[in-house]
């Protein structure tokens, strides 16, 4: 079997080696409240007898002290919001290293706007070890649930004591400080309503209309007819001049009058009707023109002449003779 260096636990007690614990901060305790003392490390059943005495002796008759392990914290059955105060670690030297579950549950004990008594060995820089900064001591008791979280105010030690600590807990530079911090004012998981008051918008008055003006603009079937309602005579409104008839000329949007007026041109979307007649002129001075044959054959007959020839079915005629075709026949539709 492989022999191991077992340490043994280091003892804070009443009369060994000339060591006396200070008593736990009296400022937080007043007479007639509940209050919660936990203990932990190899503390003697002395010490914690005499802590009790000093604060049953502070809370008088009407309070009460109770005592608990703080390792045990969590498989008591105290019922919650119980103390008014809860303090841990306050027996010096404290050895205990508050986890967040004994933190939450030391929060669930207290009644609303009750306190909690903290002390716990820290170091001045995290170095990933057992121990914890102040800092990061604080932010657990936020997270908690405290509110109110006082500054770490450190206590002081002997040298003897120090020495006890680093023997425990086996670290240099051990710093104890002390924290108070303090439960809502409100029980965890309690609900309340809330009574929100919204300020009614000011009413912007409407202006009045006149009544007279509002019946012009609602007439019915039944008022058209009616004798006593005088309405205007449309004729009336139209004077001699808007009854005359325009002259269809001065309608007539005139295309090409700008530039050169001898060679008219029409617009690109003429309306005035200048570009059919345009179209007109053109296509006149083109039938005037003397047909003539494509293939030179025509005038010899039907048996010479093309399938699209206008001549087809005409007899055969002399070169240069002047034959005179219909439009029919131009068009093809013969």
């Amino acid at each position: 079997m492989d022999k191991r260096e077992v340490k043994e636990p280091v003892s804070f007690f009443l009369g060994v080696g000339g060591f006396h614990p200070g008593s736990p901060n009296m400022e937080y305790v007043n007479p007639g409240q509940s209050v919660l003392l936990l203990w932990g490390g190899a503390v003697s059943g002395d010490t914690i007898q005499t802590t009790v005495g000093n604060l049953q002796t502070k809370v008088g008759e009407k309070g009460h002290v109770r005592v608990e392990h703080v390792d045990r914290l969590l498989l008591s059955n105290h019922g919650s919001s119980t103390f008014e105060v809860v303090m841990s670690g306050t027996i010096n030297p404290p050895t205990t290293v508050h986890s967040g579950d004994v933190l939450a549950e030391m929060a669930r004990l207290l009644k609303p706007s009750g306190r909690a008594v903290v002390c716990e060995p820290t170091v001045s820089t995290d170095n990933g070890g057992t121990l914890r900064t102040a800092a990061k001591l604080s932010s657990s008791l936020k997270l908690a649930g405290l509110v109110s979280v006082s500054e770490a105010k450190e206590v002081s030690l002997s040298q003897q004591e120090h020495d006890l600590l680093k023997q425990a807990l086996s670290v240099d530079g051990i710093q104890v400080v002390e924290i108070s911090a303090s439960k809502p004012s409100y029980e965890v998981g309690s609900s309340a309503q809330l009574t929100l008051s919204f300020a009614k918008k000011k009413q912007v008055e409407k202006p009045k209309l006149d009544e007279n003006a509002a019946k012009i603009w609602s007439l019915s079937a039944v008022d058209m007819n009616d004798d006593d309602i005088d309405l205007l005579d449309p004729d009336e409104l139209l004077d001699e001049e808007d009854l005359k008839k325009p002259d269809p000329a001065s309608l007539k949007a005139q295309c090409g009058t700008g530039g050169d007026t001898k060679k008219r041109k029409a617009c690109k979307n003429c309306t005035c009707g200048l570009a059919e007649e345009l179209e007109g002129d053109q296509t006149g001075k083109s039938s005037s023109k003397p047909a003539t044959s494509a293939c030179g054959n025509c005038y010899l007959g039907d048996a010479f002449r093309c399938a699209s020839c206008p001549y087809l079915g005409m007899p055969a005629f002399k070169p240069g003779e002047k034959i005179t075709l219909t439009d029919r026949q131009l068009k093809g539709d013969i």
